[in-house]
């Protein structure tokens, strides 16, 4: 009797199991393993039924024994193999575990020694995560950050973009923008923030990369700077022509008209007077070509860097200044460009600087474009000077011109020179 009872708890205890199978197949990946214990508990079970038919019937039936030793055997089997199949999830479960968390490593090593400031908020602007620079820039602890939100951070006049950049963020997924960050000791730094919508603890959330920009800011401080002089020493420039030249010639021809008005003809006859004024009306033209052609060359205009750089060249050649030998034979763009008008300033500057201040007698400039790229080497055989000392000094001005005009334009300038070794110049871009 007592023995009848445990089979009977037996059964119902595989059938409780059934049941959680049936739970567990809901939420398991390996669902066919789960399929085949569950069939085998439904053998085992009938194994019970057969084992409690016989204990109550007290007989021996070969052909419900034979059946007995079946289940038995596939009931073990179908159990085998749902274990193998279910130790090999086990086993595919954990190498994920540990490529999870190899990654997770690899993602906190980067994250830690990132050479930019790494931000992970929420789409409040909370900070959830900082990096290492972060808090080291920043000069707050990891602690504080972590109660503050991007708002509290930023400078006043960064502040009201917060909210609309995490709005962008949100919409499109990611956003490049740039912003100022306030530190704790009050100093601003300039930041181009690089920022997308990523998966985090099973929410999204925003992982901020922000690269220090305020070098770059600084340089294009001092280019503008740099432009704005030259523009307004340009301007003084203009000024002076037209002052010391134009100027004095129509103010003399108004003196000789307003002697034809009042008819005093004592001292010069009225056609010595039209002689006169036809004359400086002729001197007066000359004189605005001059100052139109120094503003913008109409050769460049209407012909193109290498005419222009050849006309310009021959002038130097016949006042016997410095001998130039130029060579374009290898430029062959065609069309009025913006990168061909810096080019031509470029080799003017340069020439001038080798006139003036380097005592050179011999120039080689070779110009040369290869599809949308175009070179200009220049090579003097001056005194020579220290690069580096000499665009600190105000007398540098000319050669920091020519670089930061090449530089608006994306254009790369490399100056190299020495005391006594002459001046090698390279200017190369690409032109639109």
């Amino acid at each position: 009797m007592i023995y009848n009872i445990f089979i009977i708890a037996t059964a119902t205890i595989f059938v409780v199991t059934i049941f959680f199978i049936l739970n567990l197949m809901s939420v398991t990946r390996s669902r066919k393993s789960w399929v085949l214990i569950g069939i085998a508990m439904l053998f085992l079970i009938a194994l019970q039924m057969i084992e409690l038919y016989g204990q109550y019937f007290q007989t021996e039936n070969s052909f419900i024994q034979a059946i007995y030793y079946v289940l038995d055997f596939f009931g073990a089997v179908l159990i085998s193999i749902g274990v193998l199949q279910i130790g090999n999830l086990l086993r595919r479960v954990k190498d994920a575990e540990d490529e999870r968390k190899v990654s997770e490593r690899r993602f906190q090593i980067l994250f830690d020694n990132s050479g930019d400031e790494i931000f992970l908020a929420d789409f409040d602007g909370r900070l959830l995560e900082v990096n290492k620079e972060a808090i080291r820039k920043l000069g707050y602890t990891r602690e504080e950050l972590m109660q503050k939100n991007f708002k509290d951070i930023k400078t006043e006049k960064y502040i009201p973009n917060v909210e609309k950049n995490i709005a962008v963020i949100v919409k499109n997924g990611q956003h490049v923008y740039e912003t100022e960050h306030l530190t704790r000791d009050g100093d601003v730094i300039f930041l181009e923030m690089s920022s997308r919508v990523i998966d985090y603890l099973g929410g999204k959330a925003i992982l901020s990369i922000a690269r220090d920009i305020t070098e770059r800011k600084e340089l294009e401080r001092k280019i503008a700077a740099a432009i704005i002089e030259t523009e307004e020493r340009e301007r003084k420039r203009f000024a002076a022509d037209l002052h010391d030249g134009l100027a004095p010639l129509l103010s003399t021809i108004k003196l000789y008209t307003d002697l034809l008005k009042k008819g005093n003809f004592n001292k010069i006859s009225p056609a010595e007077t039209l002689q006169a004024v036809d004359e400086l009306i002729d001197k007066a033209i000359v004189s605005a070509r001059e100052i139109s052609n120094n503003i913008m060359p109409s050769i460049l205009q209407d012909f193109g860097l290498p005419a222009a750089a050849k006309d310009f060249c021959n002038y130097i050649n016949n006042t016997n200044s410095a001998k130039i030998q130029l060579d374009t034979s290898q430029y062959s763009l065609t069309g009025t460009r913006i990168e061909e008008t810096v080019l031509f300033q470029a080799i003017k500057e340069l020439v001038n600087n080798s006139l003036k201040h380097s005592q050179a007698s011999n120039i080689e400039i070779f110009l040369e474009s290869h599809e949308n790229q175009v070179n200009l080497f220049y090579k003097d055989d001056g005194v020579g000077f220290d690069v580096d000392e000499k665009l600190r000094q105000p007398t540098g001005l000319g050669l920091n011109n020519i670089i930061n005009k090449v530089k608006t334009i994306n254009g790369l300038c490399l100056i190299k020179s020495k005391p006594g070794e002459g001046m090698n110049v390279l200017i190369t871009l690409t032109v639109k």
